[in-house]
């Protein structure tokens, strides 16, 4: 019986069940395939330069009080170029994939959680003398140099 209590066509649902199953596979497959295609390593390495302009924008915004509303505006239209860049690489491939934490074939698991910490500690060390302004520019330029040499190396190694 179903949830109504009418009886069910028992081999009819399997069936059908059968065919949406198939069809599942089909449309990952599919999915993977489109989502796999190579992107041009300019999406990394505008996304470590818009990481490291912005950042080091934001930081100067308080070193600088003179230039400091300029200095936010270039820094946060910097953050959301970053963020347009990280975008369009998701949906390069008509496909936007979930973000996994194993970085599929290209990068390693030790690789996704160094890179992030080592530019958390950069811009931690750099503010203990200088304070906030250390940690934006230390932690953007940290983060944005880590882009562009990602970027540099998956160009030299044929992957995007």
């Amino acid at each position: 019986m179903n949830s109504t209590g009418e009886p069910m066509d028992e081999p009819m649902d399997a069936g059908r069940a059968r065919d949406a199953l198939g069809a599942v596979c089909a449309a990952r497959a599919a999915a993977r395939e489109a989502g796999g295609r190579e992107r041009p390593r300019g999406y990394v390495i505008g996304q470590g330069l818009t990481f490291a302009a912005g950042f080091t924008a934001l930081g100067l915004a308080n070193l600088l009080p003179q230039y400091g509303a300029w200095l936010t505006l270039a820094g946060l239209a910097c953050v959301v170029g970053f963020f347009a860049l990280i975008w369009a690489g998701a949906h390069h491939g008509g496909v936007t994939r979930w973000f996994s934490r194993d970085g599929g074939p290209r990068r390693s698991a030790w690789e996704l959680w160094v890179a992030p910490l080592a530019a958390i500690a950069v811009g931690a060390l750099a503010a203990v003398p200088y304070g906030t302004t250390g940690w934006l520019i230390g932690f953007g330029v940290a983060t944005g140099a880590e882009h562009v040499l990602r970027g540099l190396r998956q160009h030299q190694g044929g992957t995007a």
